[in-house]
């Protein structure tokens, strides 16, 4: 993993460091793109809520995730975080 991901990923989360070194540079990419649009306040949280989700499914398995499983858990727990943007002319008759 790049050390420029790593340092990233330790502003993003400072007491998440273990989980994020971890994973493949491809898969922490992943993981910062679905962390992008939330806002910088709640990263944190998120971040931890993959990393439990991912523990949670490696203990079952009794193996590590891959990219599907984390792009999957990544996205799931993204949508209680992130909170799209309000445009003015979202109104139903702007959409039709």
């Amino acid at each position: 993993m790049s050390s420029a991901a790593l340092e990233v990923a330790a502003r993003m989360a400072p007491s998440w460091r273990a989980p994020v070194r971890s994973l493949t540079t491809e898969e922490m990419d992943l993981l910062l793109t679905l962390a992008a649009p939330i806002e910088q306040r709640q990263r944190v949280q998120f971040l931890r809520e993959v990393a439990a989700e991912l523990e949670a499914g490696s203990a079952q398995t009794g193996f590590g995730p891959g990219l599907g499983v984390l792009h999957r858990v990544g996205r799931v727990v993204q949508r209680k975080y992130w909170d799209p943007p309000q445009l003015p002319d979202a109104s139903k008759a702007a959409r039709a």
